[in-house]
């Protein structure tokens, strides 16, 4: 059985207003906090976003609603006719600006990127060749190593043979 929700959908619009006659951007932690804490934060949203797209709050309030723009006088019509296709053109000509900055601050970022990513690259490439190189230069070290110590164990080996010999000779000597 479903838990009924804690604060209704009117409440939550009603708060969301609340905040934006006090000039605030309501979104849902504001909306909560109005609420008290209290609500989901997921519902919140859900529903102040489904009240701001059904809302037809148009941009300039009209304070008089028996004006029309049909029953303007026609010379104020064509100009604002004219203002508006400019403002339109001009809106069309921001939004291309817009994105062809967009655009080329996308590709700077993109050969900035690119640019560290390959800088990364060598200096890993170059730690790769320093440590082939100690590599190489350790086995080298081994080898030397392992050379010098057979030639000691042959000495050794020799030096055990002299010293038995010499062992033998003075114990026939003693004898």
């Amino acid at each position: 059985m479903a838990r009924h929700p804690e604060v209704s959908e009117q409440q939550i619009i009603d708060a969301g207003l609340a905040l934006e006659k006090r000039g605030k951007r309501p979104n849902a932690g504001a909306i909560r906090v109005q609420l008290g804490d209290r609500g989901g934060l997921a519902r919140i949203k859900s529903i102040w976003e489904n009240y701001q797209s059904n809302r037809d709050e148009p941009l300039y309030q009209v304070t008089r609603s028996d004006l029309s723009f049909d029953v303007l006088p026609s010379a104020y019509a064509d100009e604002a006719e004219l203002l508006i296709e400019k403002v339109s053109q001009a809106m069309k000509h921001m939004a291309i600006a817009a994105y062809g900055d967009a655009q080329s601050l996308f590709e700077r970022r993109l050969k900035s990127i690119e640019a560290n990513h390959a800088a990364a690259i060598s200096d890993y490439e170059q730690s790769e060749q320093s440590a082939v190189e100690c590599v190489e230069k350790l086995e080298d070290e081994l080898d030397e190593i392992q050379t010098e110590r057979d030639k000691l164990a042959e000495q050794n080996a020799q030096l055990l043979i002299e010293n038995a010999e010499l062992r033998g000779k003075l114990d026939a000597s003693k004898a």
